[in-house]
């Protein structure tokens, strides 16, 4: 099957075109989104965490939509399809299970950017830990403290522990 997909370079051509499309139009995408929060970061009463989470929602988006296109250019794909959905079901249990801290730091990350107990910019301390915060992603807050340096802290603690926001942005 590998080899008669091999011989058929329409289509590995076709499944390359959307790929480096797919990779194209995400880094113009990043890049536009980008430079969108830094315009708006810039406005007083702005707060960029929200533009932040939606850069990187876009991003995933546009990887799996773009991907998934492409794999369907494949005949293996569909071919095999019925099957690797049959077996989706046990593979996502048995990812759910061991991906138990990763999916613990998203719903973390969801609530910190719910319920912002802090912003980007903000100056926090936690653990002992203190700096400006400089990105809150789904995974994990990143901090900068005032020897310039970065601190990665995985939301799940923070969603569990207590933060100190000595400057709240208004």
């Amino acid at each position: 099957m590998i080899q008669k997909l091999l011989q058929d370079t329409e289509t590995l051509v076709h499944f390359a075109i959307i790929c480096g499309l797919t990779l194209l139009f995400s880094y113009f995408a990043n890049l536009y989104l980008k430079r969108l929060i830094y315009k708006k970061s810039n406005i007083i009463d702005s707060d960029p965490t929200n533009y932040v989470f939606f850069k990187h929602f876009a991003t995933a988006i546009i990887y799996l939509f773009g991907f998934g296109w492409a794999l369907l250019t494949l005949p293996i794909a569909k071919t095999y399809g019925h099957s690797l959905l049959a077996g989706a079901g046990v593979t996502t249990l048995i990812a759910g299970f061991a991906s138990q801290q990763a999916l613990s730091n998203i719903v973390g990350g969801i609530f910190i950017l719910i319920f912002k107990p802090f912003r980007v910019n903000d100056y926090i301390e936690f653990q002992g830990k203190s700096g400006r915060v400089l990105e809150v992603n789904l995974h994990d807050t990143i901090i900068l403290d005032d020897t310039q340096n970065r601190i990665i802290i995985p939301n799940t603690l923070l969603s569990n522990g207590i933060i100190t926001n000595i400057k709240k942005q208004p």
